[in-house]
C-alpha cells in the first residue's frame, strides 16, 4: 500500500507499527463507507488474532525440519517430507 505524506506523519506521531499496517491490510476486512475502505482493528478482533497467530507459531514450531519440493517453475508441490 502507497502512504501520503500525511499518513506518513500520521502513523509516525502515534507510534503505529508498519507491520502493523501490513497485516491489517491483507489479513483483515474492510469496509467501504464514505467513499474509503476502512480497517478497524477492535480489542475483540486483536485478541482474536493474537490467538491465531499464537496457534500457528505453535504449529510452524511442530513442522521444524519438513521439506517441501517444488518443480522449477515454482507453481507444483512434487512433494513433502519431514527430515530425521
Amino acid at each position: 500500500m502507497k502512504l501520503t505524506k500525511h499518513a506518513q506523519l500520521r502513523i509516525r506521531q502515534r507510534g503505529i507499527s508498519r507491520n502493523i499496517l501490513d497485516f491489517a491490510e491483507f489479513f483483515l476486512p474492510s469496509v467501504y463507507k464514505n467513499q474509503s475502505n476502512k480497517i478497524f482493528i477492535s480489542k475483540k478482533t486483536a485478541r482474536e488474532e493474537a490467538r491465531k497467530i499464537r496457534k500457528f507459531a505453535d504449529m510452524l514450531e511442530k513442522h521444524a525440519g519438513t521439506e517441501f519440493l517444488i518443480d522449477p517453475s515454482g507453481s507444483d508441490l512434487i512433494t513433502a517430507y519431514r527430515r530425521p
